[in-house]
């Protein structure tokens, strides 16, 4: 059975759009830092700016202070016949998800010719101003990921306004989460066949796949917990009576594919959390690849 505090924190994350009126630090479910400096990721970011079109889309302040939402998308934009985006950072304090970019650039760059037909953009960090400040939320109190109903933060409107503009074929969202290693949320369009590839693909970079998500739900297959009717009803009754929504649904509501992806917060293995992120992004795009070859 779960404990009082477990059902509280089930209600705040799932019920409550505006959590507080700040961006609250996470204290109770075991998060384990990794040391996240804005000012240094901010620099790793611009230092792209040779190999990859880096802008920066949007300065959310708080507390006096300008914090950036960066837009890094491969070269390949114009000509690609098929597009990834990438979400990072929707919540702040789900640091793997952010710190993992640096990286996955690296790997888009040395694969390069083979992912000549797959543009990349990746949003990071999407909030901000929750990563400078360890929490969830964004400056406001607000979790971004249930405002793709009624769009009050500046966060969800430039996710949005992504959707918009780059038009994407996939959607991947790098999360993290209290549950012991890794596992995805896959929406409704994301095939079975397609997941286990992609479960596949993990599993031979070295991650270890999820047993139970962290409502403590078995998942089958392992690392896995896919979209059923029973979980889109209740998406749409989210969405119909709170107003809340997350990027899964958005994009689901747009016909696209969603993975989102959550490692473990609660391990101090700075590689293990980060390397699933990297090697999820790799593989989606080399399936984008294969689809493209496939297209006529």
């Amino acid at each position: 059975m779960p404990t009082l505090t477990e059902l509280k924190k089930f209600a705040q994350y799932h019920l409550v759009r505006r959590v507080h009126d700040h961006p609250a630090r996470e204290e109770e479910l075991g998060l384990v830092s990794l040391g996240y400096d804005p000012a240094r990721f901010a620099d790793e970011i611009r230092a792209l700016s040779d190999r990859f079109e880096v802008r920066e889309v949007e300065d959310v302040r708080y507390a006096g202070r300008a914090h950036t939402i960066f837009s890094v998308t491969t070269p390949n934009a114009h000509a690609a016949k098929k597009r990834l985006l990438v979400l990072s950072g929707v919540h702040g304090n789900e640091h793997a998800g952010i710190v993992c970019v640096p990286e996955i650039a690296a790997r888009l760059e040395r694969e390069r010719d083979a992912l000549a037909d797959v543009a990349v953009q990746i949003l990071t960090p999407v909030n901000p101003v929750g990563a400078a400040e360890l929490s969830r939320l964004n400056g406001e109190g607000y979790d971004v990921n249930r405002d793709f109903v009624l769009f009050l933060t500046p966060e969800a409107r430039v996710v949005r306004a992504a959707f918009d503009a780059f038009r994407p074929d996939f959607v991947v969202s790098l999360h993290e989460g209290p549950q012991e290693a890794t596992f995805m949320f896959a929406n409704e369009h994301v095939s079975a066949a397609l997941a286990d590839r992609l479960l596949a693909a993990l599993v031979a970079g070295g991650t270890t796949l999820a047993d139970k998500d962290y409502f403590g739900a078995t998942l089958r297959p392992r690392g896995l917990s896919p979209s059923s009717p029973a979980a889109r009803a209740v998406l749409r009754l989210w969405a119909a009576t709170l107003k809340m929504m997350p990027t899964g649904e958005f994009a689901a509501r747009r016909g696209l594919p969603e993975l989102t992806l959550e490692s473990g917060w609660r391990s101090p293995d700075r590689d293990a959390r980060v390397r699933p992120h990297v090697d999820l992004v790799l593989a989606v795009a080399h399936e984008l690849t294969h689809a493209a070859a496939t297209t006529h």
